[in-house]
């Protein structure tokens, strides 16, 4: 009786979403006006509406634009399936983590030295210390240790680092946690983020050496140059979309070239950022060619850099995200 009951109601809200919000709000801004529905009946509905996109996803929005380095069919069929949780273990950590979760006889997987997995459900944060013991960082973000491997670590004087679009500042505690001896500086456009991240690293025990709101996409002051910095620039997210299925049915060309134009200029206007000698990584959550390759080829031609490494991190068979990263050193 309730399953056909939180059906039709799921069937409602589909039939009425148009995707001009994540489907997230869509769904808090109606049971923020519906308190009748109790924490099941929520979990059943939302459950249904996810349900919903992931079963109709037999095709992907401008598949003749994907990465040739994507197979496209095992892709695809991997949004039929709710990605996993993965957690990074922080350095040192590991066996206090261990030991946490097996006491809680809570359910998980390691994957290699620092990642972990677990169902999307699990409430993790009852038993470990996030961002302290471990951060949440989906297992392709993780794998960008490998392009970080190729930057010497300093001795000495500490290297400039500065993450310039840090949202979150997930990918901040990695390069934190990876490159040792630096000091971070975090922007991003929106105050609000920068609020979060920087009461997230706050936890980590990282103290940023500034935090600053910044439009990338307009001409700024370039007051110090920088040992490296990481571009993970805003992007269609499409690498993602096992996690935002309702993306499959409303994303469009018009989008995906409104990323790219914003892409180039942020990348543009952070070049003259990055010290002789120093490194950028380009990085995005996307599976799109013209926001990969075809935008590293801009960042080569300028004559400016020579490429380290590039690579897609494919997670659609192990229930994770699909994330793209290149590692560039300036010559000039």
């Amino acid at each position: 009786m309730h399953f056909a009951v939180h059906q039709n109601i799921a069937d409602n809200l589909v039939s009425a979403y148009d995707g001009s919000e994540p489907l997230a709000n869509y769904l808090k801004k109606y049971f923020g006006a519906n308190k009748k529905h109790g924490s099941k009946d929520r979990k059943n509905i939302t459950a249904l509406c996810y349900a919903h996109f992931r079963n109709n996803a037999n095709s992907f929005p401008l598949l003749e634009d994907i990465s040739p380095e994507i197979e496209a069919a095992t892709f695809i069929a991997s949004h039929k399936e709710q990605p996993l949780l993965f957690v990074r273990v922080r350095p040192w950590q590991k066996e206090t983590v261990i030991a946490k979760l097996n006491a809680s006889a809570i359910a998980y997987e390691m994957i290699g030295e620092e990642a972990l997995s677990f169902t999307n459900t699990t409430a993790i944060q009852d038993v470990l210390d996030i961002n302290k013991d471990v951060v949440i960082q989906d297992l392709s973000s993780q794998a960008l240790v490998n392009l970080l491997k190729h930057i010497p670590i300093k001795q000495g004087k500490p290297m400039m680092v500065w993450d310039a679009c840090a949202a979150s500042g997930g990918k901040t505690i990695l390069l934190f946690d990876f490159l040792s001896n630096i000091n971070i500086h975090i922007s991003d456009i929106r105050t609000t983020i920068l609020v979060n991240a920087e009461k997230r690293l706050n936890e980590a025990g990282i103290r940023p050496a500034s935090v600053q709101v910044i439009d990338l996409t307009e001409p700024f002051e370039i007051k110090k140059q920088f040992d490296m910095v990481l571009a993970d620039v805003p992007c269609s997210g499409s690498g993602t979309w096992g996690r935002t299925p309702e993306q499959l049915a409303f994303f469009n060309q018009a989008q995906l070239y409104k990323y790219t134009q914003l892409q180039n200029k942020i990348v543009h206007n952070l070049i003259p950022a990055v010290a002789i000698g120093g490194y950028l990584l380009y990085a995005t959550c996307s599976v799109y060619k013209v926001e990969n390759e075809n935008r590293l080829e801009a960042i080569m031609a300028t004559g400016q850099f020579k490429l380290i490494e590039q690579a897609y991190y494919k997670g659609y068979t192990q229930k994770a995200d699909t994330l793209f990263g290149a590692l560039l050193q300036k010559i000039k």
